[in-house]
């Protein structure tokens, strides 16, 4: 009888944990922690003798909406070294930064019938010639860094001063649709905008971009991604949480950045939280009746560096 009610008692708390959500294989992932997922970070054999060689595996697979370019993983953090018995050393040639980086080129997003195809990458390291009596455990970390790109759409509507007015001044908000990125965007812009006649060829409307980082890394300048194995991490590290957001232009619709400055991008830098890129929506053709419905489409590209790290014991020998 004992055992019975404990059946029903385990019976109940596997029940509740379903129904409250606790269970792991089905939580689904916030859209905008997407980009490269690190789907293995290994070194084998571990532990490693003492003066050994170690491999170290990295597979990194793109679970977002854009293709990742210029992939690559810089291994550091251990004491490394072409000479001495207590570091790493290559087991040919110099340890240096590019021994240490992992290039893994462009990493494919999944397509309509095509999943996303992970890729492998490895280095071997010689490891340090510990003492018979003497075990150490060493943290291999890792920055990934790629060239990265989040695309919103929206659906704006424009009208006269008349036009505006007859339908009852009607006041919605512009919502964007982002794909699956670590950047995601909105728009702070009310639809229908009125737009009043001036006397000029064209008249200007505010039209501000909020970027937030709500990935699991860190942003940076497109002009500081990496083209080749032996990059610098400072330029990275100067321009972290900058990014460069472009509005395209739609017909007589056209964006700017100011008077002085007609480019339609800008560089934003995302500060506590979140970054605000404001633009000139330059509108032709005003008239009393004016309607339409533009489509925004804005961009945001940026390189994007995130952390990945493995541990691997050295046993004397």
């Amino acid at each position: 009888m004992k055992n019975a009610k404990n059946r029903i008692v385990l019976g109940l708390i596997v029940l509740t944990i379903i129904v409250s959500g606790c269970t792991t294989g089905n939580q689904e992932e916030d859209s905008g922690s997407s980009s490269i997922t690190v789907s293995e970070f290994s070194p084998f054999p571990n532990p490693v003798p003492a003066g050994q060689n170690a491999q170290f595996r990295m597979e990194l697979v793109n679970d977002g909406d854009a293709d990742a370019e210029n992939v690559y993983a810089r291994l550091y953090n251990p004491p490394f070294g072409d000479s001495g018995s207590q570091v790493w050393k290559a087991t040919s040639g110099s340890v240096d930064k590019a021994y240490r980086t992992l290039e893994f080129d462009t990493l494919r997003a999944a397509g309509e019938q095509t999943p996303a195809v992970p890729q492998t990458r490895q280095v071997d390291f010689e490891s340090p010639s510990l003492r018979e009596d003497r075990d150490v455990d060493y943290s291999f970390l890792s920055d990934i860094v790629f060239n990265y790109s989040t695309t919103g759409t929206a659906e704006v509507q424009i009208m006269g001063e008349s036009q505006y007015r007859d339908q009852g001044s009607p006041q919605g908000s512009a919502g964007l649709e982002n794909s699956e990125a670590p950047v995601q965007m909105e728009v702070r812009t009310p639809t229908p905008i009125p737009i009043y006649e001036t006397g000029e060829d064209s008249v200007s409307k505010q039209f501000c971009v909020i970027a937030r980082n709500q990935g699991g890394g860190t942003p940076f300048h497109p002009q500081e991604i990496p083209e080749s194995k032996g990059f610098d991490m400072e330029g990275i590290q100067d321009t972290e949480g900058e990014l460069q957001i472009t509005i395209q232009d739609v017909g007589d619709v056209t964006f700017d950045v100011s008077e002085s400055n007609e480019n339609n991008y800008q560089n934003v830098s995302i500060l506590d939280g979140r970054g605000v890129g404001c633009f000139d929506m330059n509108v032709s053709g005003v008239s009393d009746t004016l309607q339409r419905t533009v489509p925004i489409r804005v961009d945001a590209d940026y390189g994007y560096k995130k952390g990945a790290n493995t541990n691997v014991r050295v046993e004397g020998r």
